[in-house]
């Protein structure tokens, strides 16, 4: 199990480190965020590019986990600059479809550990196809916004009502690392 922490803050990242935790995460999703959670009770973050470099200059043993946007138009100098700035993994988030995660697969081109979100009910519809692209490091399970995607009342609704496990089983099959 890795365990992941969000801040910008670098005193944290530092404690966070030292107390054992696998990776720290910036997060710079912004795109959608507000008109998707902006009614529940749930963080946004305002971090930002230059998060990405000063956090990853404190962090010594912990591994720099990104968050960019959904791919866009300014992807590719998104990707770059995190790149740049120390990522050691970028986290695609809200992805629908193959088309998105190839085109993220071949932004990232092999620099870094490439992580997808699932989030949406499209790619799980689709997720025979996006296990199909070649490139993918690791898929964490989006429970928050994949049950809201779903329509559902209670994002643990995704463990219970066997979602969670049919995605697993394929995840697995496919020899990629995941988590939730």
């Amino acid at each position: 199990m890795d365990l992941i922490f969000i801040t910008n803050d670098s005193d944290l990242a530092v404690s966070a480190q030292s107390a054992g935790v696998d990776r720290v995460m910036v997060d710079l999703e912004i795109l959608g965020k507000q008109d998707r959670q902006g009614h529940l009770n749930t963080v946004i973050s305002n971090h930002s590019l230059e998060d990405v470099g000063r956090i990853g200059s404190v962090l010594n043993v912990s591994k720099l986990l990104v968050r960019v946007n959904p791919i866009n138009e300014q992807s590719k100098l998104e990707i770059d600059s995190v790149i740049e700035q120390g990522a050691d993994i970028i986290m695609l988030p809200m992805f629908k479809s193959a088309l998105e995660v190839e085109t993220f697969v071949q932004l990232v081109n092999g620099r870094v550990t490439t992580c997808l979100l699932l989030e949406t009910q499209e790619a799980v519809t689709e997720i025979d196809n996006i296990l199909s692209v070649k490139g993918i490091d690791e898929i964490h399970i989006g429970l928050n916004d994949l049950h809201l995607s779903m329509g559902l009342s209670f994002m643990f609704e995704l463990l219970a009502n066997g979602v969670l496990d049919k995605l697993n089983k394929k995840i697995i099959k496919a020899k990629i690392k995941f988590g939730f």
